[in-house]
């Protein structure tokens, strides 16, 4: 395949890029359109990996993935961005595979790659013709609400002659617990750990903030407003997974899912380190 980038613009005013990681690296402000009565995010994406490099609400001390200067994003956005992670079973041996990976050739495939930017959202495509996957991921904001939310849809489709079993693991390695500010993150950013807490599992939604206000001050200020996230395909709501243990086991630079990419299908883990570490935010869902 010619893996050189190419440009060019739609009938339609989407602009492409092919093989944008290969790009010459570039950063740019997503369009949080919000409408009259909406609450606006700011987010910030790179031509790498999956492309969003932080966002949040008002500014950089209100992240809920941590804001990076350019040559950072650059660097980071394929581990600490979004993370989608595929196992296949095929004639009864697991075959694994990250798409959008910045590595071109990733696992020897033969792989083709796309950004789309338009003025309302942000997509990336990737079609991996030895496995016969077309993967499609479609960035907006939700406008016209009483909260700032950033949607991702992520579509995956089997486009071999057979029917097989697929298994996708997709979310954030990192996401920032509200009351967390950019001060802390940079100077601080293991000793804050210790105010961060993930709540309400059981209702498939997890809700991410510190316990109380840690600036040095006489009085204790709980707060009480938090991020969030949530994940669903056609049954419902996804049981969300907040230790990045979990997933990642003792790979702490999210390089390699070492648990997820064990042979068999992944177990849902039945305790999960809810607390004094940075949480992540990833759902498992089973296909074929």
């Amino acid at each position: 395949m010619n893996n050189k980038p190419k440009y060019y613009l739609k009938e339609d005013g989407e602009f492409v890029i092919e093989n944008y990681h290969l790009s010459r690296p570039f950063s740019s402000f997503f369009p949080g359109i919000a409408g009259l009565w909406g609450v606006p995010l700011w987010v910030f994406y790179v031509n790498r990996g999956q492309a969003i490099a932080g966002f949040g609400i008002k500014d950089k001390d209100h992240p809920i993935v941590e804001f990076q200067p350019a040559n950072k994003a650059y660097q980071l956005t394929s581990l600490t961005g979004f993370r989608t992670f595929i196992k296949i079973t095929s004639q009864g041996r697991p075959v694994f595979y990250e798409p959008f990976h910045s590595i071109p050739g990733s696992g020897g495939f033969s792989i083709e790659s796309k950004m789309l930017i338009s003025s309302y959202e942000l997509k990336l495509q990737e079609i991996n013709h030895t496995l016969g996957l077309e993967i499609e991921i479609d960035y907006f904001t939700i406008p016209n609400d009483n909260f700032g939310a950033l949607a991702r849809k992520v579509t995956v489709k089997n486009t071999a002659r057979k029917k097989r079993e697929l298994e996708v693991l997709d979310g954030l390695p990192q996401i920032i617990p509200y009351g967390t500010n950019n001060f802390f993150l940079k100077e601080l950013s293991r000793t804050i750990e210790a105010w961060m807490e993930a709540e309400n599992l059981k209702d498939k939604i997890p809700y991410f903030r510190l316990r109380v206000d840690p600036s040095d001050r006489p009085e204790v200020t709980h707060i009480r407003e938090g991020n969030f996230y949530l994940a669903f395909d056609g049954k419902g709501l996804l049981k969300p997974i907040v230790d990045p243990e979990a997933i990642f086991a003792s790979v702490s630079d999210f390089t390699y899912p070492e648990n997820f990419f064990k042979k068999g299908f992944f177990v849902y883990p039945k305790r999960q380190l809810t607390a004094s570490k940075t949480p992540c935010s990833f759902v498992c869902a089973r296909g074929g």
